[in-house]
């Protein structure tokens, strides 16, 4: 097989619930993902020979990157499969920023692994490859197939919504590392509390292209946003410039803003000149080969 090239999609949440803590330390969320058009270019050389490079860097060393992970649990997972790869991650989407990236690129690693193995990309190979995407990562099961989808348990139960999202979007990124596990700690989240999240609500939102009955909320963003004001000043900024629903994604520290159309969001985009801002739109799995 020749080289090729796959993007690994960021993503985005409208609405996350951190429901409680569970008995493997983990938490179980319930949360709407988007995968949106900021991607990282990964580069795949089918070889024998296993390697990673990351340009720029984002771990002190090449084998503590996520995608070598994904190598070697491929490697381990499917033995008789002899093909590896070259790999050259040229990273776009910010990092501990709550888009996702890192998950983004271990999902499309095994994606890769996969074809270059001969394994076409079908419900089978899907099934195959997602108690490997649980053992890299929550998020990871979603970016498999990323679109539109309700997201619970500890992020392995993805439920595609089959939904086209009509807004502009508009992420704001202020470069601030949240730390994810960090985050989590700070909720103080042991016993079940109640869901907020309300899909058949937010489909009505989506089919009418209208928000103001939509109720969204990130349980991250109290105890953030008290840690860094900045951010609640980004999310009134969106709102000020005219989003239609401003939120922060996942942990944080990414700031998003929905809006009607893509002059509404170059205008807000203004606000922001000292930040990374991106305007995006949505992607689904197809979009995802060069």
């Amino acid at each position: 097989m020749n080289p090729f090239t796959l993007r690994a999609c960021a993503k985005i949440n409208l609405g996350l619930d951190v429901l409680n803590k569970r008995a493997d330390g983990f938490h179980s969320i319930r949360s709407i993902f988007v995968g949106i058009d900021l991607y990282d270019e990964i580069e795949f050389v089918p070889s024998t020979v296993a390697e990673v490079t990351c340009v720029p860097p984002v771990t002190t060393s090449p084998d503590q990157n996520i995608v070598a992970r994904a190598q070697a649990l491929y490697a381990k997972r499917f033995p008789s499969d002899t093909q590896t790869a070259k790999i050259t991650v040229r990273k776009r989407i910010p990092t501990g920023a709550g888009l996702g990236g890192g998950s983004s690129d271990a999902a499309a690693t095994l994606v890769a692994l996969a074809l270059i193995n001969g394994r076409p990309n079908d419900d089978i190979t899907q099934r195959l490859l997602l108690p490997l995407a649980e053992k890299l990562g929550s998020d990871v099961p979603f970016f498999l197939q990323p679109g539109v989808s309700l997201v619970e348990g500890r992020g392995e139960l993805v439920t595609p919504l089959n939904l086209t999202i009509p807004w502009t979007i508009l992420v704001v990124c202020p470069g601030i590392h949240i730390n994810t596990a960090h985050a989590y700690s700070t909720l103080g989240i042991v016993g079940g509390k109640p869901n907020q999240l309300d899909v058949d609500n937010f489909r009505n939102a989506v089919d009418n292209q209208g928000l103001s009955s939509l109720t969204l909320i990130n349980d991250f963003e109290p105890t953030i946003f008290a840690k860094h004001p900045t951010l609640a000043h980004i999310k009134k900024a969106l709102l000020y410039n005219h989003a239609l629903y401003a939120t922060m994604s996942g942990s944080g520290s990414a700031m998003v803003g929905l809006f009607t159309g893509m002059s509404q969001a170059v205008y807000a985009r203004a606000a922001f000149a000292d930040m990374e801002a991106y305007i995006c739109a949505p992607v689904n799995a197809s979009n995802l080969i060069l």
